[in-house]
């Protein structure tokens, strides 16, 4: 929870038109920030967002012919994630590997 606060996947020029995604965005958004138990319990392949640490996005209507914002994020940062491959559009091409 704590990467997933931090992450700027949801705001990324790459995905912030997609309906696939802001309709996992209307999900979370739905589950209150007091009720961490159901923010738990929330599957990773609903959040729309740590791309880096997971898999790639499931939804297909992603335009990367925008700029990523990966390099922007602290989740980014943090992790040494430029280090690897790909350094940039997790949720294009998937989870961070070194």
């Amino acid at each position: 929870m704590e990467n997933l606060e931090k992450c700027l996947c949801d705001c990324c020029p790459v995905q912030n038109k997609s309906r696939g995604v802001l309709d996992k965005m209307k999900i979370i958004e739905e589950i209150s920030q007091d009720d961490l138990d159901s923010r738990m319990m929330i599957e990773k392949e609903r959040i729309p967002a740590i791309y880096c640490a997971g898999s790639n996005s499931t939804v297909k209507d992603l335009n990367s012919f925008h700029e990523c914002q990966c390099e922007k994020c602290m989740v980014w940062k943090e992790n040494n994630l430029f280090s690897g491959e790909p350094a940039g559009y997790f949720c294009r091409d998937g989870k961070f590997k070194q």
